[in-house]
């Protein structure tokens, strides 16, 4: 939540009072204790660059501490689970949270938890290209770059080839250039538009 706050400049006209209310909740939750989390909500909302009065913000979030007293009551929680919750207090879906505060996908780059599944699935994607590479490197794979400047190196030889078989033979077809240098008619063709230029 203090990243979020961050990303967005304290700025959270708008928000404030949900903003406030998941961290007074998800305080209780951590310190389990009401009158910390409380204090800390205070001092996160007087960050704001257009912050609630403190009258408001704790008339706001009141429930908060209600909700994170019925998740520590067994009764409570007995009841949650028959109506089919993990337990009592507020069990809020990632996508739930994204919704409300319109955490948008570059935000959710720079945040841990709150992801949805896009952005889930493109950081196993960069770890897996990670692993990927860093397997390849160690079989000694070359890296992208390294390939790349092969490639250039193998073109360009083939070109002062070419432009060495067609000094020695001007009439030669392309067939036959390709059968003389090994490579196929396609790339005599390429390789000709380079030797031109």
């Amino acid at each position: 939540m203090i990243r979020l706050a961050e990303l967005r400049n304290y700025d959270l006209k708008g928000y404030r009072e949900l903003f406030c209310f998941l961290y007074r909740y998800w305080s209780c939750c951590l310190t389990d204790d009401p009158d910390e989390a409380l204090r800390q909500m205070i001092e996160l909302n007087a960050g704001f660059k257009e912050p609630l009065s403190e009258k408001e913000v704790i008339r706001a979030t009141k429930s908060a501490e209600k909700a994170w007293m019925a998740k520590n009551d067994a009764k409570a929680n007995e009841e949650a689970r028959k109506k089919g919750y993990p337990g009592a207090g507020y069990n809020l879906k990632n996508s739930t949270i994204i919704r409300w505060l319109d955490i948008t996908p570059e935000e959710q780059r720079h945040l841990q938890t709150i992801i949805d599944a896009n952005e889930k699935r493109r950081r196993k994607r960069e770890r897996d290209r990670a692993r990927t590479g860093e397997l390849r490197r160690g079989q000694g794979a070359k890296t992208r770059e390294e390939y790349l400047e092969e490639q250039r190196e193998r073109t360009e030889d083939k070109a002062w080839q070419l432009q060495k078989a067609m000094e020695r033979h001007p009439d030669a077809t392309n067939k036959q250039l390709a059968m003389m240098l090994q490579i196929s008619v396609r790339r005599v063709q390429q390789l000709k538009r380079l030797v031109k230029n």
